[in-house]
């Protein structure tokens, strides 16, 4: 079994739902499942998904079906997604608009209401939202293009806000005005220091209005400085990386391929990498993410010389546990434990979910992942399940395999199959 804090043998007894002991051994109950030689893993939280997202006039490629399908089939018993923001829709009428596109969803989800067009006026939209069971709330600062920027000014009020009922913002960190949109999502057109003076911004205001504030997709060593200078500072800054920013680096753009791998932030540098490596060792952060929005080659190809329009996002919700998993662990940069922060107990902990989510322990949900250490094999975009027909990882030799999934103590994956009924997902609310 491994935890955020060990890592030994151990017997997990599962009533209904839910943990109900952890221990040495003792009475067998009905049915058992002998894990010899597999290593027992938390269920993967994914924090940051986009499913069935409108942008740059297409639709990510999954909807909460298919995608949630292709997160059980890689140990992700629970991911949170977004709302659709918008000027005119209060928040708690988008949040009821992405519950009900969600019940669909195989495995559990909750979510982050995304402030698009709000304004200070509307404070008490923020306190409602709580009491629907969500309090976690994002915000961009680039994006000015398309309406989707929020002032600092606003910002700050937004802050003092949920700080108040015990809530987290979550920023898109790239300064609006270091980045050129015509350039399209690529590191000459969003260089890294437009994401250091954003969180640096950010942890100013996170410093002064004491709202915890988690910093999404951290792409460069220069914005990981820039979180670590405001955490010195006393400022309640979390902060989020994603595989694409671990294992891809710039020198993709110049293949032939290469506006198949746009995203936002773009790909860095492979110094960039080992600075979040170390992090993630040290335990820097707080989670590893996909921002899973994936698109076909038939959605990006028509825009390969129009980078303005090409649609911005990668695949991963399916490949987020077995890469860092292979990258991490495999190759020494991490402990198993340390992938038990970042992909589960983490992220849980960040967005309410915790103890419900994100651990092994008795009373949390009997959300397991069964991994074999030993297995190898290499990824291919066909063998998955995600919407889409490419994978930036193709061609990855990778160790480690997922041989079996629980959720809320149900079968959802195992031995290759997915087991998942559509709809058997519930929506998890704020805890406490």
């Amino acid at each position: 079994m491994v935890t955020s804090h060990r890592v030994g043998p151990a017997a997990i007894y599962v009533e209904g739902e839910s943990v109900a002991r952890v221990g040495k051994g003792g009475l067998f109950p009905s049915e058992t499942f002998n894990a010899k030689g597999l290593l027992v893993f938390p269920g993967v939280v994914d924090a940051h998904v986009h499913f069935a997202l409108p942008v740059a006039g297409t639709r990510s490629a999954d909807d909460f079906r298919s995608g949630s399908l292709a997160a059980a089939a890689g140990g992700v018993t629970t991911f949170i997604d977004f709302t659709v923001g918008h000027p005119a829709i209060p928040l708690p009428e988008a949040l009821e608009r992405r519950l009900k596109e969600a019940r669909v969803s195989a495995v559990d989800y909750s979510f982050h209401v995304e402030m698009v067009g709000w304004e200070s006026h509307r404070l008490e939209e923020i306190a409602a939202v709580g009491e629907l069971g969500v309090r976690s709330f994002k915000f961009y600062l680039a994006y000015s293009e398309s309406g989707r920027r929020t002032s600092l000014g606003v910002l700050r009020s937004a802050m003092e806000a949920i700080a108040k009922i015990g809530g987290v913002a979550m920023v898109h960190a790239e300064a609006d005005e270091l980045v050129d949109p015509k350039g399209g999502p690529f590191p000459w057109a969003r260089p890294a220091v437009s994401e250091e003076v954003a969180i640096a911004s950010v942890g100013i205001l996170a410093r002064e209005t004491r709202c915890p504030t988690y910093i999404a997709h951290i792409s460069s060593g220069q914005g990981l400085a820039a979180l670590l200078a405001a955490r010195r500072a006393k400022a309640p800054l979390m902060g989020e990386t994603c595989p694409h920013y671990l294992l891809l680096d710039e020198r993709v753009y110049s293949r032939p391929d290469g506006h198949l791998f746009s995203v936002t932030p773009p790909l860095r540098t492979p110094v960039d990498q080992k600075a979040l490596w170390r992090a993630l060792a040290r335990r820097e952060l707080q989670a590893v993410a996909t921002d899973h929005c994936p698109f076909t080659r038939a959605q990006k190809d028509p825009y390969r010389e129009e980078p303005q329009k090409l649609p911005s996002g990668l695949p991963g919700v399916e490949t987020l546990f077995i890469l860092l998993f292979s990258a991490g662990v495999g190759e020494g940069r991490l402990r198993p434990s340390d992938l038990a922060w970042h992909l589960a107990e983490g992220p849980a902990r960040a967005f309410g979910l915790w103890p419900k989510k994100g651990g092994i322990q008795p009373g949390s949900d009997a959300d397991l992942v069964f991994l074999d250490p030993k297995a190898t094999w290499t990824i291919h975009a066909e063998d998955l399940h995600m919407a889409t027909d490419f994978s930036p990882y193709e061609g990855f030799s990778v160790r480690g395999k997922v041989v079996g999934v629980l959720s809320r103590g149900e079968w959802v994956y195992r031995d290759g199959e997915i087991l998942a009924k559509p709809g058997r997902g519930k929506f998890v609310a704020w805890q406490g």
